[in-house]
């Protein structure tokens, strides 16, 4: 069954839920790309996943897409679950979050089968696919941490990158718990009261057989060349590092000043001893990626103007000789970009657009569209939708305005900031909470706000903890952002669109602590929603060691002093008179307990503050029962507030999450 929407509905919260996606929510093209083109280039291999919010479960496919859309797409395999993705932080290591696990399937080299990762009843696989459709199966038993995968040479075997040695340090860290967890930095209590894995694991290899699926350890040595052949290539610190198809030259970015962690970064090439550096103003800045085509010409992708990153331009330039020449720009979103000959892969999307699969001409900087997931999302009906950039007292900003389907011009319209990003699909902001289009087919004006470059980025830096304390210090970068917010909200009001007493804030990390900020120390809001919270003198015991002496480093008082100035103008828990408008809390459970101290002081002092805890959830959340629940309260409580006459919160809280059986389209997009 494929989607269908009624022309001319409006985007409803059940619509976003159950859209066809790839790759994870990274904004940059820079980042891994999960677009797998096979060895004669003329299919794609993509890892396509659908939530059901009434199952709380993915529907999972491999696809092998035709590259010139001659054919519809085969469904070489169906079936798995959602692998959540791991990281870093600081010392600790296999840290959850609710983004998808970045493993792009692989083709042999003759192009005949896919490999692919696919989990099963929390199992997790190495699975094969033939290209054609015909067959999909397991080639490796019981659980295995894969965290990538290449094929040999010669096809005859597969080689796993895995996380094994994490795996096994947990299982020494349960053991440990038999005699009492010792409290130290592994410790991350506001997440779990086990401890983390504290030190930096190697990954272990694994070559498995594909006759048989035997599998034997391999030496570090040169298989973890295998996954990481460009590091030998490129000098030390290198950042976007790409190797011709010759393979005798390679491109890389790196800082002008490298005593200065904020600054430029420049193009530079080596071609057999020869190294270039493009002197062109085009080559440096905030540079997100290199490529070659086929013809050893260099594409890049740059930020530009105006305010500083609001756009994404395509670059191409043969080294050696002149200046680059731009391609292509867009104000939209590119993102996971790989070199397909003379032509760029990229996952793109547009404020209307949902992600799809195109190509960029090396030569023309042509757009053309390869596959679109999800065609009869276009037939819905949008409010106008435009961006916007304003000044204010600390430069340029931007954000997207969306306004309701059927907004007449004249009309004061309540208005919902979501955060804090704004490139690309209009979703639900960062973490994908707050449903932007479906706001707006409520009523609301919906500004989705890029915050714009931290305070710290004028000055130069040494170290991160030199930056942070640069914005930390008076809460320079926190005022700073609530200055661009709020010139923006100024100018919608002067413009007679917003109604300035029907104003509402949401956001997650970075732009809960706006929401934070703006309710102490502006009155422009009547309701708020974040989905983590909440920064005051508690967080130095309810959430680890190793975040307490990050703190202190960003130049936040130490255990023992007298902060109550330092915090005066930001923590709700010690200033909560300052809180006027309501608070909706709806937090993961490896995060809640940090909002405590702040819920219970809103509480006592008799403002209205509700939390909500989800289960099994992360920074990110990731489960689709939870995502849909979120999107329907933020909308009714957005309503409540700021709506006299909307509808009570039984009306959405006992909405049933019906399952779906959507399926992505099998036909490519010209």
């Amino acid at each position: 069954m494929e989607q269908s929407a009624k022309r001319g509905a409006y985007v409803s919260a059940e619509d976003l839920s159950t859209l066809w996606d790839f790759g994870d929510s990274g904004s940059s093209p820079a980042n891994a790309s999960h677009i797998a083109l096979s060895p004669d280039r003329k299919q794609i291999a993509l890892q396509m996943r659908m939530a059901d919010a009434g199952t709380n479960s993915y529907c999972m496919r491999l696809l092998v897409i035709n590259r010139t859309g001659a054919r519809s797409p085969i469904v070489a395999d169906e079936g798995g679950e959602f692998i959540k993705a791991t990281f870093s932080n600081r010392r600790l290591q296999g840290f959850p979050i609710g983004l998808p696990m970045p493993l792009t399937p692989r083709w042999s080299p003759d192009g005949t089968l896919i490999a692919f990762v696919r989990r099963d009843l929390g199992n997790t696989r190495l699975w094969l696919a033939r290209a054609d459709g015909s067959k999909a199966y397991p080639l490796t038993k019981g659980d295995l941490p894969i965290v990538d995968l290449r094929w040999a040479a010669d096809g005859k075997s597969i080689l796993l990158e895995t996380d094994a040695a994490r795996v096994e340090a947990e299982r020494d860290i349960a053991a440990e718990g038999l005699q009492g967890f010792r409290y130290d930095y592994r410790s991350w209590q506001a997440a779990r009261a086990r401890p983390f894995p504290g030190t930096a694991l190697d990954h272990v290899y694994v070559r498995i057989d594909v006759a048989n699926g035997g599998a034997s350890v391999v030496e570090k040595g040169d298989a973890a060349l295998t996954f990481t052949p460009l590091a030998i290539h490129a000098p030390k610190g290198a950042a976007n590092v790409s190797i011709s198809e010759s393979r005798d030259a390679v491109a890389w970015t790196s800082r002008e000043n490298d005593g200065d962690i904020r600054s430029p970064v420049r193009l530079h090439v080596r071609i057999g001893e020869r190294t270039i550096s493009c002197k062109s103003k085009a080559c440096a800045g905030e540079l997100l990626g290199s490529w070659w085509t086929r013809h050893d010409h260099v594409l890049f992708m740059r930020t530009e103007g105006p305010a500083e990153r609001s756009r994404i331009a395509l670059y191409r330039w043969r080294p050696g000789s002149g200046d680059p020449v731009r391609l292509f720009i867009t104000e939209h979103l590119l993102f996971g970009c790989q070199t397909g000959g003379d032509e760029l892969l990229c996952g793109y999307e547009s404020s209307l657009e949902p992600r799809r699969v195109v190509g960029l001409s090396a030569i023309t900087g042509r757009m053309r569209s390869i596959y679109e997931p999800n065609p009869a999302f276009a037939a819905h009906k949008f409010g106008p939708t435009r961006r916007m950039v304003w000044q204010f007292a600390g430069g340029e900003a931007f954000g997207d305005l969306t306004l309701p389907p059927d907004y007449s011009p004249g009309a004061k319209l309540p208005l919902v900031i979501v955060q804090y990003i704004s490139r690309g699909f209009l979703r639900g902001g960062t973490g994908d909470e707050y449903p932007i289009l479906p706001l707006a087919a409520q009523g609301f004006a919906v500004l989705s706000f890029q915050r714009p470059a931290d305070y710290a980025s004028r000055f130069p830096a040494a170290d991160w903890s030199s930056f942070s304390r640069n914005n930390v210090r008076g809460w320079a970068d926190r005022r700073h952002v609530l200055t661009a917010l709020e010139a923006a909200i100024s100018g919608l009001v002067a413009q007679g669109i917003v109604d300035p007493d029907r104003i509402g804030i949401s956001g997650l990390s970075d732009g809960a602590s706006t929401v934070q900020f703006a309710l102490m120390n502006s009155t422009r809001f009547r309701a708020a929603a974040v989905s983590s919270c909440c920064e005051d003198a508690s967080n130095y015991d309810s959430v680890s060691e190793e975040y307490y002496l990050d703190l202190v480093r960003w130049g936040y008082p130490p255990r023992g002093t007298d902060g109550r100035r330092f915090w005066q103008d930001y923590s709700m828990l010690d200033n909560p008179g300052k809180v006027t408008a309501p608070l909706l809390m709806q937090l993961s459970d490896d995060e809640f307990r940090m909002a405590l101290p702040a819920y219970h002081a809103l509480e006592a002092a008799g403002k209205k503050v509700e939390m909500y805890v989800f289960p099994d959830e992360h920074h990110i959340k990731w489960q689709p029962a939870h995502r849909l629940a979120i999107y329907r309260r933020s909308i009714e409580w957005f309503k409540h507030w700021l709506m006299p006459a909307a509808p009570t919160k039984a009306a959405y809280d006992d909405l049933p999450l019906v399952p779906t059986s959507r399926r992505p389209t099998t036909s490519s997009a010209d």
